[in-house]
């Protein structure tokens, strides 16, 4: 069987050839043999050709199923009404796995711990590293006639909870799969589903807002409208009550009232028409055990020993994504004082002010080399009292102008030694 070009077409063979159909090509057409839960509940022949282009259609004879056909909106809807579910076991590669030192030099390019250092403390162990894949139909409402739907994945690593990266999704899927290994549920499955939620609906959300702001010109140009035709309707009645007769105000009063609620209910009716909003509906759950080396490590602060492991998967050649120890955050590794954390739970402490250090007792002045003659000795120091050497801060503008005073005098003083 060779692929199909078009993709509601393709989507649809490959949908009877898992429920049992056959099809293959037949010169611009595709000849399809349909298993009889299908004939009957798509009302098709046995036997038929089918195609995607409407002049072939017209000429051959063949059954047209392109976008929008009826056949392919039920098929869809069985598909994901009976969902996409399944277990595997991908296959351990063939080539030798890691020694301990590129092991090692991965884990602390992977996950740089500040203040500490990642040192291995035994021999690595195979495991089987669970990964799920959850694939949703997100269908977007941006007013009464833009609507349309959209297909998302998210792979997502089960003991981490946490996304995985687009090359490591693509190196597993490339990966072979162990059609002899007995595959089993994962522990933390529902965890993970959870987060493999969550991130489908961040990025709705994200996109839904996205595809709401091309549409909110339509909104503003209609609500303008509204406004502008209410307003209009308004004033006329305003004025017409400026100068109306006694027995007329109350007519023309219950008239502005009504014309204000009809306005107010008008402009919630295109609020509401132009309300974006977006609905996830789950169908695919993969659950894939990749192999991989779980690798016990340390994780070194001076004496202090945190211990971790890491698992490397060996299909991607890389390793899983982890989660801080003491809080769960996805920030970088910290090794702490009392604990293992990350720069969430462990933030750096401001730096502490600097303090000047006490000035010590002088000793006896000591004449200067290469002096002028003449000059005097400075005098000596005396000796300052225990109670007196804690001085004062002095804040820096006057520190400034006591320092220039004090050039201003050795200046005087060089200037006399020279005479």
């Amino acid at each position: 069987m060779t692929a199909v070009a078009d993709p509601a077409l393709g989507f649809w063979l490959r949908h009877v050839a898992a429920a049992g159909g056959l099809w293959e090509p037949d010169g611009d057409t595709t000849y399809v043999v349909l298993p009889p839960p299908l004939r009957d509940a798509y009302r098709l022949p046995e036997e038929l050709r089918v195609t995607a282009d409407p002049d072939i259609a017209r000429e051959d004879g063949a059954t047209l199923l392109t976008a929008g056909h009826p056949v392919l909106a039920e098929a869809a809807e069985r598909v994901l009404a009976s969902g996409d579910t399944g277990h595997l076991v991908l296959a351990r590669p063939t080539s030798a796995p890691p020694g301990p030192d590129m092991l090692l030099a991965a884990a602390r390019d992977a996950f740089p711990a500040d203040h500490g250092r990642i040192d291995l403390s035994s021999e690595p162990a195979f495991v089987l590293h669970p990964v799920i894949q959850v694939g949703a139909l997100v269908t977007y409402e941006l007013s009464a006639e833009d609507r349309f739907q959209e297909e998302v994945q998210r792979w997502v690593d089960v003991p981490s909870r946490r996304q995985l990266p687009a090359d490591l999704v693509g190196r597993l899927c490339r990966a072979d799969v162990d059609e002899r290994a007995q595959p089993r549920r994962p522990e933390g499955l529902m965890p993970a589903v959870g987060a493999a939620h969550r991130l489908i609906d961040a990025g709705a959300t994200a996109r839904r807002q996205a595809l709401a702001a091309e549409v909110s010109g339509a909104c503003q140009a209609e609500r303008g409208r509204a406004a502008a035709y209410y307003a209009d309707v308004i004033a006329g009645i305003e004025a017409r009550l400026a100068t109306a007769q006694p027995d007329r105000k109350a007519v023309l009063d219950q008239r502005l009232r009504a014309t204000r609620e009809e306005e107010a209910r008008r402009l919630a009716e295109i609020a509401e028409k132009y309300e974006a909003r977006h609905t996830i509906r789950p169908y695919r759950l993969h659950v894939m055990l990749v192999p991989a080396l779980r690798v016990p490590a340390h994780v070194l602060r001076g004496m202090r020993r945190y211990p971790a492991y890491f698992d490397w998967l060996l299909p991607a050649g890389a390793y899983a994504p982890t989660r801080c120890p003491s809080c769960g955050g996805e920030a970088p590794l910290v090794a702490g004082k009392l604990k293992l954390g990350c720069e969430t739970c462990l933030p750096p402490k401001p730096a502490a002010p600097a303090v000047a250090a006490p000035a010590g007792p002088a000793g006896p002045a000591r004449p200067v080399s290469g002096a002028p003659r003449g000059a005097r000795p400075a005098p000596a120091a005396r000796p300052v009292p225990p109670q007196a050497k804690r001085r004062a801060v002095v804040p820096p503008k006057v520190r400034k102008e006591q320092q220039k005073a004090t050039a201003t005098l050795a200046e005087r003083l060089w200037r006399g030694g020279g005479r």
